[in-house]
């Protein structure tokens, strides 16, 4: 197994990707932290994990709450005895925003939750790697970190893409920072997905069919598509990598 005697701790682990790498990594043998603002998905994640025979525990935490944070990282230590993988994968668009919230709210939300919501796991998520000899993190950035055309969508991604840029510098200037600790970081940068992120848009015929086109592969990517990579990067198979940001996007980028 890949990830046999490691542990990981995976933000936004109760659905989409982040659910798809908190059940991946358990079946290829690491202990995993699921965390979620949504215990109940959380819970539910962690239940699925166990009965197949894994090791989980199910965490809920504001990943924008620093007290949050260092609550679910002393759990999974304590739980599990140290951290050497982190998944950052809680994060939100524009179009998820409460309904009262004016454009500079709906950006301040975003940013909150993505590139605080990041940061705030890493500078911790470090500290607990250190005193394990090391580890892998992996950031979801997107490919609107990579471009900056976004218009096609319509209103509702300025925000997602300025915070996807933003993860991509984070993950660039602690890879410099802790590569000589053993600790290595990384971006995965997916294009369109079947996840609860993009339900809203799918149940539009004509923008799916759009969405489509606009990868060269004609269609969007699993969950599953996307995790395999991750756990490639948490592996030691990724043991020269880092400071990259991995395109996972069916040729969205390459045009």
């Amino acid at each position: 197994m890949r990830l046999e005697n490691k542990v990981a701790l995976i933000t936004g682990g109760g659905s989409g990707i982040g659910e798809a790498s908190s059940e991946l990594f358990a079946r290829e043998g690491a202990a995993v932290g699921v965390c979620d603002l949504n215990a109940d998905t959380a819970e539910s994640v962690t239940t699925r994990i166990k009965d197949a025979g894994g090791r989980a525990i199910a965490l809920q935490a504001d990943v924008t709450s620093r007290s949050d944070v260092e609550r679910v990282v002393d759990a999974v230590v304590g739980e599990f005895g140290g951290l050497n993988i982190l998944v950052n994968s809680a994060g939100v668009s524009d179009r998820g925003a409460p309904a009262d919230y004016d454009t500079d709210q709906t950006w301040q939300w975003v940013m909150d939750i993505n590139v605080s919501g990041t940061l705030l796991p890493c500078r911790i998520g470090v500290e607990a790697m250190r005193k394990s000899g090391g580890g892998s993190i992996i950031n979801l950035s997107s490919i609107y970190g990579l471009v900056g055309r976004t218009e096609w969508l319509g209103d509702g991604f300025s925000a997602y893409a300025h915070s996807k840029g933003a993860i991509l510098q984070i993950t660039r200037d602690l890879a410099v920072k802790t590569a000589r600790e053993g600790i290595r970081v990384n971006a995965l940068c997916p294009g369109f997905a079947h996840t609860a992120l993009t339900t809203g848009l799918r149940d539009n015929p004509e923008l799916l069919a759009r969405m489509e086109e606009a990868h060269p592969m004609g269609r969007l990517a699993e969950a599953i598509e996307i995790a395999n990579c991750a756990l490639f990067l948490a592996s030691d198979e990724a043991s020269f990598v880092t400071g990259t940001a991995l395109s996972v996007d069916g040729g969205y980028t390459a045009q």
